[in-house]
């Protein structure tokens, strides 16, 4: 009985210590995201999405696909920092950081950015994104449950530069998506950007 509690303590002691590193290791790693995302995965950069709050699953899935190169990322550079982008980043992290990365930022509350926005171009922008992407990004894109990123209130200067990648096939889209985004012109890109920059309402 003793022997057996002793061997039983010895595992959970082995188990401990790898989860202790991974903690230590996650931590800087969270740091070094912060470094670009802002604190609590809240940007205060327009070229850079806030990620605090997504979902687990899309953030995990996300950081997969920069991982694989299936995702394609830009050059960033922040302040007192040096130029990356997520291709590079992600090549250089396991499973397991991402694991960890996606479980520390989806417990942090996502905050939409105050910004100005054209109203009159944003209600036309609010219909363009009803008709076209309301069924999997619902509520204006702005609930995490739908695994498919938070898009409201995120950065305009952001969501011009994705939209951009999309257009030029850059980025690649699912099948679904890129049906409906094909027929969308330039004009009704930019009222969907203006739209969601004020929030998706």
């Amino acid at each position: 009985m003793k022997k057996t509690i002793i061997m039983s303590l010895a595992g959970l002691i082995s188990i401990a210590i790898p989860l202790a590193t991974l903690q230590a290791g996650s931590d800087a790693l969270v740091d070094k995201c912060d470094a670009c995302h802002g604190k609590e995965g809240r940007s205060e950069d327009g070229k850079v999405p806030s990620i605090g709050g997504m979902s687990e699953t899309y953030l995990h899935d996300t950081m997969m696909a920069y991982r694989s190169g299936e995702r394609p990322s830009v050059k960033y550079k922040p302040k007192d920092g040096d130029e990356n982008d997520m291709n590079t980043v992600a090549k250089k992290l396991s499973e397991s950081d991402i694991n960890a990365v996606a479980a520390h930022y989806a417990g942090e509350s996502f905050v939409a950015h105050p910004q100005s926005v054209d109203a009159t171009l944003a209600a036309k922008g609010k219909k363009v994104f009803d008709k076209a992407c309301e069924k999997c990004h619902s509520e204006g894109g702005s609930v995490a449950d739908d695994d498919a990123g938070i898009l409201a209130g995120q950065w305009k200067p952001y969501l011009e530069e994705q939209f951009k990648m999309f257009a030029d096939g850059s980025r690649p889209m699912p099948k679904k998506m890129a049906k409906k985004f094909k027929k969308m012109d330039e004009g009704e890109l930019a009222a969907m950007a203006e739209f969601l920059a004020g929030g998706g309402k």
